[in-house]
């Protein structure tokens, strides 16, 4: 996936622009007043974001002729799925899921690949949330690379998968039973995390994706203490500010809130073994101190660290390595901050761990870091 010529020239901010814009006059929605807003803090406008885009899109889809169906679930908690994405929780940001050959292909994205993946993200998810049918949506996912927004949407997915449907049926069905209502509203928490980055003018910021393709459910602990500098859990910021944060249900919204989602594999290297990706947006807050930070997943089995560093006077750098439980994570942090590459690959207790920012230089950066068993 790679940004079309129409776009490639632009920045981050201008191609951020260019997409509000169209919301605006297709919608009526001024994501950019509303981002542009001083008096709103960062969660405020990302939940009015989520909220004045959904209510405009739903109120369309509501209207005669309007050619939407299958907008409400056929089997699911759709209520409670839709407060839980509109709550006060509004710095959180679905997980996302893709077959294994596509997370493959994410893997191996070096240099401006890693941040027009990332970039072309957005104008797919324009595209998404102005589906009127779940079959629509399902062939703006598949033409994303992705299999599903969200633990609930990929729940259905990988039932209907196992039931012998293709991949585009099996996504289509999942939407007709979760109801496309809620579909929309995963794709517009997404969608507003991504604009809000894009358009931010800040010379020191960082879009990340981090790759789960182990069986193991992946938690960042106490990670909401961390976002701000404090070191109380296993997210630290070292300067900056995290912004935005992964978080999803294991696999249902009855189960226990994870930062990534374990695989849902079908066999050894089978490629359409389903692996879930976070995701995760830092910036600097004030000061000539950048951005720089890292965060530990951990399960019963595992403990693995990644640093993302765009600081202000030394280059980019990310870094991916297991650490132990007992060792300090402002030490792990420095550690891995000295260790950090742009581009890095490694073999660790029969785990693939990898990490790759676009370029050493700027202060616009985007990252993509995987763990692999």
């Amino acid at each position: 996936m790679e940004l079309s010529s129409t776009h490639s020239h632009l920045s981050d901010r201008q191609f951020a622009e260019q997409i509000m814009e169209s919301i605006k006059e297709r919608h009526g929605v001024d994501l950019r007043a509303i981002f542009s807003n001083d008096a709103l803090s960062d969660r405020k406008k990302a939940r009015l974001a989520r909220v004045r885009l959904l209510e405009a899109l739903l109120d369309e889809t509501s209207q005669p002729n309007s050619g939407a169906v299958g907008l409400e679930a056929t089997d699911f908690d759709q209520d409670t799925a839709l407060a839980r994405m509109l709550d006060t929780e509004v710095d959180i940001e679905p997980n996302l899921s893709l077959t294994r050959s596509d997370a493959n292909h994410l893997m191996g994205l070096r240099g401006d690949g890693v941040r027009e993946y990332l970039t072309m993200l957005v104008k797919r998810f324009e595209n998404m949330q102005t589906a009127k049918t779940p079959g629509q949506l399902a062939i703006e996912l598949t033409a994303s690379s992705l299999v599903a927004v969200g633990a609930p949407m990929t729940f259905e997915v990988i039932k209907e998968l196992r039931a012998g449907q293709v991949l585009t049926t099996a996504i289509r069905n999942a939407i007709t039973t979760i109801g496309l209502t809620t579909a929309i509203a995963a794709v517009v928490a997404v969608l507003t995390g991504l604009l809000h980055y894009l358009s931010l003018d800040n010379p020191r910021k960082i879009l990340g994706m981090v790759l789960n393709d182990t069986d193991e459910h992946l938690v960042v602990k106490d990670w909401q203490e961390g976002v701000g500098g404090k070191k109380a859990g296993d997210l630290y910021m070292a300067s900056g500010h995290m912004a935005s944060f992964m978080q999803d249900n294991e696999r249902g919204l009855i189960s226990p809130r994870v930062q990534i989602g374990a695989r849902v594999s079908y066999g050894p290297d089978e490629p359409d073994t389903i692996v879930f990706a976070g995701i995760y947006f830092a910036n600097r807050n004030f000061g000539l101190r950048g951005t720089t930070g890292v965060m530990i997943f951990s399960s019963a089995a595992i403990r693995v660290a990644h640093l993302f560093a765009v600081p202000y006077f030394d280059d980019n750098g990310t870094y991916i390595g297991f650490v132990d439980e007992s060792e300090d994570i402002e030490k792990i942090y420095k550690d891995f901050y000295d260790k950090r590459q742009v581009s890095m690959s490694r073999t660790e207790r029969n785990y693939r761990l990898g990490a790759n920012v676009n370029a050493p230089r700027g202060g616009i950066a985007s990252c993509i870091a995987s763990i692999v068993q």
